[in-house]
């Protein structure tokens, strides 16, 4: 497997990873000159009208626009950075490949998506890391997600 199979097939079972956990997958591979961003994702949210159905709210107006409002405030975007390693050709965790300068890049990205896609400046986003090591001749993972690990944007 080469460095790109690697590199893809690490971001495959990252997405698939995220989906199973909630989230939809907005966007992948956003590349400019500048860098890339692995995976754009956010939170799935149920139709409010089936979550009302369920709490029983019926036609009370306030209960809804309350669940409506405490619903929507998970808007967040997830940019989430990919690291695939070979098990047992790692000098480091995948994940701690993530360094300063690579954490500044992506900040910077991530900026640049937003501006680029319409988003105010002030809306928030995490950036997140999925680190997995593989085993090539099982193509076995095991993958490890960490949220929110750059805390001053």
């Amino acid at each position: 497997m080469n460095t790109k199979e690697l590199g893809d097939f690490g971001e495959s079972l990252a997405c698939e990873y995220l989906v199973n956990k909630g989230f939809k997958i907005v966007g992948r591979n956003y590349r400019i000159t500048f860098g890339e961003i692995d995976i754009i994702a956010r939170k799935k949210l149920a139709p409010l009208n089936k979550i009302c159905q369920i709490l029983n709210f019926g036609s009370d107006q306030s209960l809804f626009n309350g669940v409506k409002k405490f619903l929507n405030r998970d808007n967040v975007i997830h940019f989430v950075e990919v690291k695939t390693s070979l098990l047992g050709n790692e000098m480091f965790l995948p994940e701690e490949r993530v360094n300063f300068k690579k954490q500044r890049k992506l900040q910077q990205l991530c900026q640049i998506w937003l501006e680029q896609n319409k988003y105010q400046q002030n809306h928030p986003y995490q950036i997140d890391v999925i680190g997995i090591l593989v085993n090539e001749e099982t193509r076995k993972a095991k993958l490890h997600y960490f949220g929110n690990v750059i805390e001053d944007k």
